[in-house]
This record gives structure tokens, sequence and C-alpha cells, in this order.
């Protein structure tokens, strides 16, 4: 009968492929019929050809090799047939499917090739002694931005590998301190060496490599300055010329540790980017003692008359890092920037992250004032950003300052904006949430936007009222990868007094949490159950039906300076 089908009939193609779906139902291998189907020009019949290849793939001498000729159709059903049919070879066989599948990423994929290619890949590594990589080098670098974390680190620790690996944000600082050491040796260089070279191929990425430069960072702070120093010129030359911000700013910390004076390292910053390079490299120190000489610097920088944008809103940000003994300064400063609009938003995150035996009641006012003249002319529908959300939370914790009647008075005005958002961040290096009491009305739905700014991961959990401490201990043993259903670290399971949870966050990340507050007012409470953390790390959200009332007859208390955590006390942000 299929010797008999008219070329010339319109569905002859379609007649074949049936043809041999008879002998593929009746399990009877026709190797011929077989090679003309794979070769049709309809490529679903070609698709379908390819199915049948894997059932009979062990009665067909040459399966492989057709596999990999149908690798490169121009058809992506019959590349994702390819990657299907790979998963099923056993034996010697299964590198040579492997190739196959690797062979299919030299073409455009989607969706479902993308899923299949990770399922045969697993399938058929699991075959092999080690991990087997393809050999083409286009082939290697879209096998490379698939591959998971996990399967980077089993894979030969080749130098595409090891770039791959340091071009991850997610990737731990562990494996990524050994690829650099790795790279050192491929190249015969210094630790310190390959740290500069991969920053250099972390700029040639692009945007894509902008979030690893400020990993590698990290391993930038833990380098002693001497070993630093004997790369200076080079670090300079990559932090003048650098085009993405991360590995600029890597470049200029790593300057600031090798100088270790301040003022050298300022005066290699020639232009306004460099400058703000610079400023904004500040964060990635560790001494405190060494971002403290930075005071004078920033000082001086918003003492220029034609100041740019880029450089003042990297001195905002930059204040608080100078350390305690700059505190009250750097209070006036960040004062001064919220009364006048200049960098208001930043300046209200950046007065947050001061110690508040640092604030003081002078030019409190006139800053509030500013503040709410802007807040009213904020469109409604813009009134949910978290922008505007942290400006209106830091000016409800500056009004403590006031004298009672004044600040119930700005308090009022301020929750009348009608806005149900909070904003709760991390604190750099002093174990606490910027904001310590948050007070909602019972039943009523809001939002809590969680972000971590310190240099270490950290979790909320929004639990009953007196079970902060019993809760975070029920989950102090366990391992960071042991996860709830969720996957979330440190949450206990099935544990009814945890009424919500953010994942375990780490630096940089943020979580936004939505939720009804509990019908029962009282004083929940929310803590970081990191190991270690709770004791200190924590704050109130009262759940009250008359939020105005309760904020009236419980005025915030001061809350402690970073030398003294275990005394926390409790600060307000209220949105009604």
């Amino acid at each position: 009968w299929e010797k008999s089908l008219s070329k010339t009939d319109a569905n002859y193609e379609h007649n074949r492929l049936e043809a041999l779906w008879v002998h593929q139902w009746h399990d009877v291998v026709n190797l011929e019929l077989l090679g003309d189907v794979l070769k049709s020009p309809e490529p679903r019949a070609r698709a379908q050809a390819v199915r049948v290849l894997g059932y009979w793939r062990d009665r067909v001498p040459n399966a492989v090799e057709l596999l990999k000729a149908a690798s490169a159709d121009e058809n992506m059903r019959v590349r994702l047939e390819v990657v299907r049919v790979a998963s099923f070879f056993k034996g010697a066989e299964a590198a040579q499917a492997l190739d196959a599948a690797y062979a299919v990423l030299k073409q455009p994929t989607d969706y479902y090739i993308e899923y299949c290619f990770k399922e045969t890949l697993k399938q058929l590594q699991s075959l092999q002694s080690q991990f087997v990589l393809p050999s083409d080098p286009a082939v290697l670098a879209a096998v490379l931005e698939k591959l998971s974390d996990d399967d980077l680190k089993k894979a030969p620790k080749v130098e595409p590998v090891l770039n791959a690996l340091l071009s991850r944000k997610s990737v731990d600082l562990g494996s990524r301190e050994n690829a650099v050491k790795e790279l050192a040796k491929i190249h015969g260089i210094s630790r310190e060496a390959a740290l500069l070279r991969t920053l250099e191929v972390l700029d040639a990425r692009g945007v894509a490599g902008a979030g690893a430069a400020d990993e590698l960072s990290k391993l930038i702070a833990t380098t002693p300055a001497p070993k630093l120093a004997v790369e200076r010129e080079k670090l300079s030359a990559l932090a003048e010329k650098a085009s993405q911000g991360g590995v600029r700013r890597a470049a200029w910390g790593a300057l600031i540790l090798a100088d270790a004076d301040p003022l050298s390292t300022a005066k290699l910053a020639e232009s306004d980017a460099a400058r703000a390079a610079l400023i904004d490299a500040i964060s990635f120190v560790a001494d405190p003692g060494l971002r403290a000489k930075f005071q004078p610097i920033l000082a001086e920088s918003l003492s220029q008359p034609k100041l740019s944008a880029g450089v003042r809103a990297a001195v905002v940000r930059a204040l608080p890092l100078t350390g305690a003994e700059n505190a009250k300064v750097s209070f006036s400063t960040l004062l001064s920037f919220l009364e006048k609009g200049d960098e208001r938003t930043g300046a209200a995150r950046s007065l947050l992250q001061l110690p508040r035996d640092s604030w003081s009641a002078e030019g409190v006012a006139p800053a509030l004032k500013s503040v709410l003249a802007w807040a009213q002319s904020v469109p409604t529908d813009k009134r949910t950003q978290q922008s505007f959300v942290e400006t209106v939370q830091t000016a409800m914790q500056l009004a403590a300052l006031l004298p009672a009647e004044e600040a119930l008075s700005v308090r009022k005005e301020l929750r009348a904006l009608g806005v149900s958002v909070f904003v709760v961040k991390t604190v750099r290096e002093q174990m606490r949430y910027d904001t310590p009491r948050l007070v909602v009305a019972a039943g009523k739905p809001f939002e809590l936007i969680v972000e971590n700014t310190d240099v270490m991961p950290h979790n909320l959990l929004i639990v009953t009222p007196g079970s902060r401490q019993s809760v975070s201990e029920s989950v102090q043993t366990r391992r960071p990868d042991q996860l709830d259903k969720k996957g979330r670290a440190y949450v206990p399971e099935k544990d009814n007094r945890v009424l919500e949870a953010t994942r375990l966050l780490e630096p940089g990340q943020k979580e936004t949490l939505k939720m009804n507050a509990p019908g029962k007012e009282g004083e929940y409470e929310y803590v970081c159950s990191f190991p270690g953390h709770s004791m200190i790390m924590w704050g109130k959200l009262v759940v009250t039906k008359d939020v105005d009332a309760y904020i009236q007859s419980h005025p915030e208390s001061a809350q402690p300076s970073a030398s003294a955590p275990s005394s926390l006390g409790h600060s307000h942000a209220s949105l009604k």
C-alpha cells in the first residue's frame, strides 16, 4: 500500500507517516521507510519519524547518527523530539546522544525544548562517570547559560565553566572563591590578578555581569591590602574605563582597600561618574574605621557649587556608613535634603539607617512641613510606591521629636493620605530593623515590603503575641537548605503562631507580604529567625481597632543606638 501511494497526492507525506505508524504499532522495524520519512519535506512527518526512531533505537544500526542529523533540522518541533529521544539512550551511546541534545542549542529554543533539555541532561549526565560538556565552543556557551548552579559546580574546571560560575549572582561565595583560584592556576597568575581578570570579563558581558560584580566585591573585601596594591595600576585603569557600574564600584572598592587612605584614592576620581562610583564603593568596605575616614570627602563633595545629581545621590547613600561618630552631622545633612526635596527619598532611607541617639529636634519641623506638602501633591494611585511609603514612614518617625500636640497633628495629616503599605529594612551591621513598630487596623488588609540592606541574610516572620522567641528557637538547629513547603528557610511547618513570613533574604533582596491584619487586637511581633538573630532583631506589629487613638495614647519611645541593640525600643511607622 505504501509503495502504491502517488507522490502527487496532497496527502502523500501524511499517508507515508501513517504507514510508518502501522509498522510501529505492530513493532516491525522498516529501516527504509523510516529513512524516507526522516527526510520528508513535511516537518510534522519528520518530527514523528524521530519519535519512531526513539522506539526502534535498539534495532536501528545508526540510530545516534540519525538523531544527530535531525538535531540540525530547521523545524523546532523536530528538534524537540530529538531532545526527548536522546534521553532514552544508554551505555556507550549515551554520550553520543548527549552530543545530539547539545547540538539542538545551536538554534533557537522555546519553553518546551528548554524544559525537555533540562530533563534529558539530568538523565544522560547521571549515566556518565563525570560531567560531559560539548566540544563546540558555540554550543558550550549556550549550554553553560542553561545549566543550574549545581550542574556548573559539577562540570570540569575549564575556563568557560569557571567564567560562567563567576558571572552568576546566585553562586555562593565559597564556590566563587574556588573558581577564582582555579582560574589563577589555569593562567599561572595570582588570585588577585584572577579577580581583576574576572572583573574585566564581567564588564564585557554588559548589564548581565553587574550583579555578579557586586558579589565578586565580597571576595575583594577579604583580600589583604598589600596584595591588592600589586594590581593597583590595572585596578585604577579599570575603575576609570569600565562601562558597567557594578564593575566600576568593585574596582574602586579594591583601590580603597589597597590605598587604605581615602584622600589618596579620591584624587584618582576625576570625573563625576568616577566620583559617584568611588563613593558607592564605600559600601563594600568592611572596616568601619576606614569608612569613617570618608566623611570629610563626602562633606567636601556636598560643598561643590556644581554638584552632579549622581554624586549627590551617592553621598546621600553613603552618609550612614561613616559611623556613629559622624552620625549627628549626617543626620543634620540628610534632614536638609529632606526639607529641600533634593534626593528626598534617598535621604529618608538613609535617615532610618542612623542610630536614633543621633537624631535631634533641630530642623525637624521645617523638614516635615516640606514632606507633607510633597506627599499631598502625589497622586493617590502613586501612594503605594515604595519610594513614597518609605519617605512617609520616615516622617512618621521624625514626628516623635516634635512637641506632643504638634507631633499628633503631623501624624494625623500623614495618616490621612490613606495608604496601607509599609516598608521594613534591615540596618547594616546593627542587627536590627529600621522600623521597630508598625500599627495596623484590626482585620484590615495591608502590605509589608521587607528589604535586606545588610551584608548578611535575614528574614521576617510575623508571629502571635509573645511567641517570637519560642518560634525562633524551634528552627535554630535547622540547616539553611531545610525549607518549608513555600521554600522558606527557618520557618516552622504547620505552626499556627506564624501568621506570615518571608523567605531568607540575601543582601540586596526584598519581598512583599500581603495579608489581613488579625481581627483580635494585641501586640503581635515580627522577628528574624536566622540562628542567633532573634534575641535582638525584632519589632512589634500593633493591631488595634483605632489606630489614631492608639498612637495618641502610646507615643514612641526612642530607639537605641547600634552600640546597645539589646535594649531595643519601639519607634513608629503607621499609615491608616
